[in-house]
C-alpha cells in the first residue's frame, strides 16, 4: 500500500499541467501545490477544475454562476452521481462543451485529459 501512496502522492502537483487545457501556455490558476494541506480550493472549490469535475449536463447552469452552483452541489439539491459522466470526458475548446443531452454517448472519452 505504500506504493500506491508514493505514486498518488506525485499527482498533486502535476494536476496542474494534466488539467490545463493547453499546459505548454499556462498551467491552472491558482496552482496547486504538494505543500498545500488544505482541500478548500480543490475539487469543484478551484475555478478550473470545478468545471471539469461538473456532469456534463449541468455545464451550461454550472459556468452560469459558479458560486450558486457550488452551494447547490454542497445542498445536494444540484446532485453529482456516479450515473452523471463529468465534462472533462467529453471534447471542446473547454471540456464538456461539446456535449449533447440528446446523445450522452456522442465525444464520451474524448476529452483532451484523457487524450494525453
Amino acid at each position: 500500500q505504500s506504493h500506491r501512496s508514493e505514486d498518488a502522492s506525485c499527482l498533486k502537483s502535476r494536476m496542474g499541467s494534466y488539467a490545463a487545457p493547453n499546459p505548454d501556455k499556462d498551467l491552472v490558476s491558482p496552482p496547486i501545490r504538494d505543500d498545500s494541506m488544505s482541500r478548500s480550493k480543490m475539487g469543484f472549490n478551484h475555478p478550473q477544475l470545478g468545471p471539469l469535475l461538473c456532469p456534463a449536463k449541468f455545464l451550461v447552469e454550472y459556468n452560469k454562476d459558479l458560486a450558486e452552483s457550488r452551494k447547490k452541489i454542497q445542498a445536494g439539491s444540484l446532485r453529482v452521481t456516479v450515473a452523471l459522466w463529468p465534462a472533462y470526458l467529453y471534447p471542446g475548446d473547454s471540456p464538456g462543451q461539446d456535449f449533447d443531452p440528446n446523445d450522452i454517448i456522442e465525444g464520451l472519452f474524448r476529452g483532451y485529459l484523457l487524450e494525453r
